[in-house]
């Protein structure tokens, strides 16, 4: 017998089942357990390769460092000359290529005349640095510290003898004191950069790729767009001039800011009388310039130099004062209104870029590693996945 038909409004419960969740809301199409794992697996892979790709280009970074330390400070550069180079275009009618080899003459030239005139100081400066090392050490007030500083780890070795379980050898009857080697300070500077041959073969470069970079940055910018699907070819042209903005406000204020530090700083080293003020007054207002730990090297320097030049804390007080009083104008004043908000990182990002910039590449890391921060959060900033991510970065 065949079984009775159903009538034709009526609905079979099991296809309904079939056709409705657990919740009894119809199942969309797609919506199936097989399609979440599929696409939870694809998001997964994604993630993998994009972690595997940052840390492949970290190690490429480390491993390479003289090469995009060369090319990022010959970008830096590009971008703080592009201005002059867009007004001889303009105003002087020049083409684009010419105007590019004036003004990277121009600088050159300038910088040539800079070294110029503190060649002498600094000359005079390394060949009496060995014997500004001896005094240094033999100056009454580093021996009084370090007197101080061996009495009490004395105090802090005699309690752990007395502490632990097992008497300790002392000094003299078969205990060996191993001192390591400190790695000289030129050393932690140019980390990165290699030998003196690398550097010098690095510098030789700069003045290239600066003229290159100027000369063929429209053709540059079309080529990286026409990397990119049509539909973001605008937003990738209009993140490339938002991070060159954003750069040249942040190189042209430090620059200023550090020629303003220099000049006021070399002044006071000059009125007081300390040896070698020219060279000694750069470099503290250009290290004054750094984030967080510009005070603190910026002081070094011209204190320690001080202190085994002067018999009385009278100059050396006025040193620190000044320094000091130079470095808060320029972080309240001088710095918020020249520098402006362009950068707006968090104060997190920035120190967190300044240490981890800093380990990879010495003292090149320092200078480079905001700007490197910045143009990142710039660039996640116009991609939809990765704006929380350019959120956190921001201040």
């Amino acid at each position: 017998m065949q079984p009775p038909e159903e009538p034709k409004g009526a609905t079979n419960p099991t296809a309904a089942v079939e056709r409705t969740g657990a919740s009894g809301s119809p199942l969309q199409q797609g919506n199936v357990p097989g399609h979440f794992i599929r696409r939870r697996s694809d998001r997964a892979v994604l993630g993998s390769l994009i972690v595997l790709a940052v840390l492949g280009l970290l190690t490429l970074c480390y491993f390479a460092s003289s090469v995009f330390i060369t090319i990022l400070f010959s970008m830096l550069i590009a971008l703080a000359l592009e201005p002059l180079v867009l007004q001889l275009c303009n105003r002087a009618r020049l083409g684009r290529r010419f105007s590019s080899v004036v003004v990277v003459s121009l600088a050159m030239a300038v910088l040539y005349g800079i070294l110029y005139m503190a060649y002498g100081s600094a000359q005079q400066l390394f060949s009496d640095l060995p014997l500004l090392i001896d005094q240094i050490k033999n100056a009454p007030l580093v021996q009084q510290m370090t007197s101080e500083i061996y009495r009490v780890t004395e105090t802090i070795q005699d309690a752990g003898r007395t502490i632990a379980t097992a008497p300790q050898p002392l000094p003299g009857k078969g205990a060996q004191i191993v001192l390591r080697e400190s790695t000289p300070w030129t050393s932690a500077l140019f980390h990165g950069l290699g030998s003196l041959t690398t550097l010098l073969f690095s510098l030789s470069f700069i003045p290239f790729l600066v003229y290159f970079l100027l000369a063929e940055k429209e053709g540059l910018i079309r080529r990286t767009r026409d990397l990119f699907p049509e539909e973001h070819q605008e937003t990738v042209v209009s993140t490339i001039y938002g991070i060159e903005k954003m750069i040249q406000r942040f190189i042209t204020g430090n620059i200023i800011v550090a020629g303003i530090l220099c000049v006021a700083t070399s002044f006071i080293f000059l009125m007081v009388g300390l040896p070698y003020w020219i060279v000694l007054g750069i470099l503290s207002g250009t290290i004054s310039t750094i984030p967080y730990l510009g005070l603190i090297l910026g002081l070094l320097p011209p204190v320690i130099v001080g202190l085994i030049t002067f018999h009385s804390g009278g100059p050396i007080i006025i040193i620190a004062v000044s320094v000091t009083g130079f470095h808060i104008l320029a972080s309240n004043l001088l710095i918020p209104k020249l520098v402006g908000k362009g950068v707006q990182l968090n104060p997190v990002a920035s120190t967190v870029s300044i240490m981890f910039f800093g380990w990879m590449w010495g003292g090149m890391g320092l200078i480079l590693g905001i700007p490197i921060v910045a143009g990142l959060k710039s660039v996640l900033e116009n991609m939809e996945p990765t704006r929380k991510i350019a959120q956190w970065l921001g201040d």
